[in-house]
């Protein structure tokens, strides 16, 4: 079972929409407790594992100054993203550099039991990923890509960024699981 972090220990710095400070020098406290907020995840707990379904709670924060409500999450996932980064991570280099299809991949890293009948030919989540990755907003840190490359060379670049974040495995390690770790500190 793992331990919510109490509030004063993951509070955010400064608020994203106004820039204001969350805890000023003698002054009252800007980034105020405002309760928690369940979240579901999905993918599996670590590369190759089972596909798992998991609800994490996010801590959130009511900036004084704008009013604006902020969600603080578990490293590891991604804004308005329902898969966790790693699985992420893993659903691009799959696709990217081994040329898997997207139903094989969504049966590695998806615990839904039951879909609906398009999703045996076609999972539109891996398009949304690779288009995120090309504007630079799935994982920021890596940047954009050529509006000119198509979507096989986008997954395919991410992954590799991807892989090379990973800490090094032993010589035999598949990328995808490289790919695996490294987004999950991408993210």
């Amino acid at each position: 079972m793992t331990v919510l972090p109490m509030v004063q220990h993951v509070r955010p710095a400064r608020c994203p929409c106004c820039d204001a400070a969350s805890r000023p020098v003698n002054g009252p406290l800007g980034m105020r407790g405002h309760g928690l907020r369940a979240r579901q995840v999905y993918g599996p707990h670590d590369a190759g594992d089972a596909p798992q379904q998991v609800t994490v709670q996010a801590r959130r924060y009511r900036c004084t100054a704008c009013g604006a409500v902020v969600v603080v999450v578990p490293r590891g996932l991604l804004p308005r993203r329902r898969y966790s980064a790693a699985a992420i991570g893993w659903v691009l280099a799959r696709v990217g550099l081994e040329g898997a299809t997207t139903p094989v991949v969504r049966a590695e890293v998806c615990s839904a039991v039951v879909l609906g009948v398009a999703a045996a030919e076609r999972w539109l989540a891996p398009s949304r990923w690779i288009d995120a990755s090309r504007r630079g907003q799935l994982f920021p840190r890596l940047g954009r890509h050529g509006a000119d490359s198509t979507r096989a060379q986008v997954a395919e670049r991410t992954a590799m960024q991807l892989v090379a974040l990973s800490a090094r495995g032993s010589a035999g390690t598949p990328a995808p699981h490289l790919a695996f770790h490294g987004a999950a500190l991408a993210a």
